[in-house]
Formats: C-alpha cells, sequence, structure tokens
C-alpha cells in the first residue's frame, strides 16, 4: 500500500511538472528586430531605427538603450521622434518610446523611429550598446516575458540610405527648370533695342 502511495505522489509530480513545462512552451513569446542607420550632420549623427514587430501581438512600447537596470547608450540622445505618434522620453542614456494616443505596432508590421547623438555608429553597436526590449503594453521593466515583452534584441547597423537616382533627377530637373525661368524672366525686363 506505501509503494502504491509514492507512485501516486511519482506520477502526480510529473504530471504537474508537464503542465507547468506544456503552459510555457505554448505562451506565445513576443518578438521584434530593428535595423538602426546613421547619417552625420555636422558634429552629431541623424540615426533612424526601423522596428519591425516578429511577434504575435501589437507593440505599444519600445524602450531602444535598456536591459533590466542598466541604460547602455555610449552618450545621451536627443530630439527622439516616431511616425506613429507615440510619447518619446529620453531616461539618461536610453529611449522610451510608449504609445498612449498613437497607433500600435501590429504583427508583421515595422515602426520608424528617430534621434541624433554625438556617438559613432560603431559605438551605437559596440557591445551591448543598443540592446533593447519591446513591449505588448505599457513599459513594465520585464524582458523575455511571454506575451508581454520581447527579450533583448540589438538593431543591426545598416548603411544609410542614397538618394535615389529617380529623386536625383528630379530635384534637377526642377533646378534647370527654375533656371530658365529665371532667364525668361530676365530677358522680358530688359529694354528693346532702340533703332534708328
Amino acid at each position: 500500500m506505501k509503494n502504491l502511495s509514492k507512485l501516486t505522489l511519482i506520477r502526480f509530480a510529473i504530471a504537474v511538472v508537464t503542465g507547468l513545462a506544456t503552459s510555457t512552451v505554448s505562451s506565445p513569446a513576443q518578438s521584434a528586430s530593428a535595423t538602426l542607420s546613421g547619417v552625420l550632420v555636422g558634429g552629431t549623427y541623424d540615426y533612424t531605427i526601423t522596428l519591425q514587430n516578429t511577434g504575435a501581438f501589437n507593440l505599444n512600447s519600445f524602450w531602444y538603450g535598456w536591459i533590466q537596470f542598466l541604460n547602455d547608450l555610449p552618450s545621451v540622445p536627443t530630439n527622439p521622434g516616431n511616425l506613429l505618434g507615440w510619447a518619446n522620453p529620453v531616461s539618461g542614456n536610453s529611449i522610451m518610446w510608449a504609445n498612449s494616443t498613437g497607433t500600435a505596432l501590429a504583427p508583421g508590421q515595422s515602426g520608424i523611429f528617430t534621434f541624433e547623438s554625438t556617438s559613432t555608429p560603431a559605438e551605437m553597436t559596440a557591445g551591448i550598446a543598443g540592446e533593447s526590449v519591446a513591449y505588448v503594453g505599457g513599459i513594465d521593466f520585464s524582458q523575455s516575458s511571454p506575451e508581454d515583452s520581447t527579450g533583448i534584441f540589438a538593431p543591426t547597423l545598416v548603411a544609410a540610405p542614397e538618394p535615389s537616382s529617380l529623386a536625383l533627377l528630379v530635384a534637377g530637373s526642377f533646378e534647370l527648370w527654375v533656371a530658365s525661368s529665371k532667364l525668361r524672366a530676365a530677358s522680358k525686363l530688359q529694354p528693346a533695342p532702340i533703332r534708328a
């Protein structure tokens, strides 16, 4: 009888462990990835981050340059912005983009975030610099929490996009049109030659 109780207890423990393991595996993990590009303007770099929601839930916050208890950017960023209408507070050497009245970043979609920094692109991606977490809801200081926050990810450095040939052609054509308009206007203002 005692052996039967031990066997029942062992089976119960196995069932509990299996149930916990199954619930952990079946909880969808939230994930994201990002790219970073920077362009030197004067003595400051203008940075653009493209954040891709690769998870199953909408994202509503993105803490760039933060992992638990550590702001990890090499310098304090300035002039943060985004195209989703999220708030842009700087927190030490990090940026806490958070949605309160803007547009959520849906699964499979990308959002554009911008800021300026005196740090070079190499410095922005060296070591742990730039490691970040994105959130389904508000920023709650978690990371790797299923259905709540992504694991730690760092934006991949990419070359800044070059102006397209078409854009250059259009700009050049516009400049030629403006110059020819000015020449035509100037020729109309000159007095007609006097004939004798």
